[in-house]
């Protein structure tokens, strides 16, 4: 585990776009041109169990470090208010998804 984690540290990726999947699933476009699944299906407590609801679920961003993101509340400006978003970090997105074949 520790080289894979070297590894991508020393070439670290960012993500251009995600997209939220029926099944709650993000699909994840890396600035190298990569393509990646990621299931949040196991993660939908706690925090994140507002997510359950597909609408809000659906209003997924790239916030302004590169995270993936959602606002809590959609009246509450997250940028002002830091408790009003939770978000994914797109280390962890990258390596724990898996890649999709072009």
């Amino acid at each position: 585990m520790e080289d894979r984690v070297q590894k991508y540290f020393a070439d670290p990726r960012k993500i251009k776009e995600v997209r939220p999947l029926e099944d709650h699933s993000l699909l994840l476009t890396f600035d190298n041109g990569e393509k990646r699944k990621y299931s949040m299906e196991h993660e939908l407590t706690g925090v994140f169990e507002i997510l359950k609801d597909k609408e809000k679920f659906y209003r997924v961003f790239i916030n302004e470090v590169g995270n993936v993101a959602w606002d809590i509340d959609d009246d509450v400006d997250s940028s002002v208010h830091w408790e009003n978003q939770i978000d994914l970090c797109k280390d962890m997105l990258y390596m724990e998804s898996v890649p999709i074949p072009s």
